[in-house]
């Protein structure tokens, strides 16, 4: 046996826990009461002469998706009592902490005016702040970074025919605006 695997045999349980256990502890935790949760997140499923329009039940996907974390969260949390780490945080100063404090504001900032903004132009302006934050100001940069932005959007809701919020201001694929100025 190798030093390492002796001095990994040789602690107690208690000296075992890391940041790593904690992170497994509450991934198993967050699976079970997502899994239990799910008869009253979705929806039952619309019947048409007592049959079920669609082969698949809609809670088959997310008992799936809860059982495979539960999976890989056991596996997490048994291998995390072997690994050996420092702690990466006690290194980060205090630009680092306001990083991490800006970035997300930025988000929470992100998800409250989704809806009001639209998905073009709140994640656009997202975009565009944390890359100013950050050092990014190479203009060429900031038109890809908004232009996949707005190719995203495009795939997703005529692609993909995913619904995501329109902008009041850029309502794209409709004529809401020509007849809005018209009216005027």
């Amino acid at each position: 046996m190798d030093k390492t695997n002796q001095n990994t045999n040789n602690r107690s349980w208690k000296n075992r826990i890391n940041f790593n256990t904690i992170a497994a502890l509450f991934f198993v935790l967050f699976s079970i009461v997502g899994y239990l949760l799910i008869p009253y997140q979705v929806g039952k499923p619309k019947l048409f002469m007592g049959r079920l329009l669609m082969p698949l039940k809609p809670n088959l996907f997310p008992q799936v998706t809860f059982l495979g974390l539960l999976g890989l969260s056991l596996w997490y949390l048994i291998h995390s009592f072997h690994l050996e780490e420092k702690n990466l945080f006690t290194g980060v100063g205090r630009s680092g902490y306001l990083k991490i404090l800006v970035t997300f504001g930025v988000s929470m900032a992100y998800a409250l005016v989704f809806e009001a903004l639209g998905f073009v132009i709140s994640s656009g302006l997202v975009v565009i702040i944390l890359s100013f934050y950050y050092g990014n100001r190479n203009l060429l940069i900031l038109a890809i970074l908004i232009s996949i932005t707005v190719a995203i959007y495009f795939v997703f809701t005529r692609g993909l025919h995913v619904s995501l919020p329109e902008s009041p201001l850029l309502k794209f694929g409709s004529t809401d605006i020509i007849v809005g100025l018209y009216k005027m």
